[in-house]
């Protein structure tokens, strides 16, 4: 399976007024670092969705061990070793029609595995 990090640095916002941060954020974090692994994989959101006909991969499952707090100021590394499975999510036909998962196609696994 490929790597990849990517860096935020945390600002004001992010903190709560202990000045740790708000435990939502890693989750937005963890979204960044999933759409920024598929980009350095050639294949950005804006581009894989409709080429390959889905609505995107959502996440269906994820969780956290929060050692040590993060404060503001602080840069962290979002590893793509996280924990977090997404589902590859096809585009309904016409309006109103469910949603429903699809296999990945063999052309991102294999970008997935390196």
């Amino acid at each position: 399976m490929v790597e990849h990090a990517t860096q935020v640095q945390i600002r004001w916002s992010d903190a709560d007024p202990a000045g740790i941060v708000f435990y939502p954020r890693f989750f937005e974090w963890y979204d960044l670092g999933c759409e920024s692994l598929f980009a350095s994989l050639g294949l950005p959101w804006p581009e894989a969705f409709p080429k390959y006909d889905i609505v995107g991969v959502p996440i269906v499952e994820s969780g956290s061990k929060f050692l040590s707090p993060a404060r503001y100021g602080d840069v962290l590394t979002i590893c793509s070793q996280g924990f977090e499975v997404r589902a590859w999510v096809g585009r309904p036909k016409s309006p109103g029609e469910p949603l429903h998962a699809r296999p990945i196609p063999e052309d991102v696994l294999a970008r997935l595995r390196g």
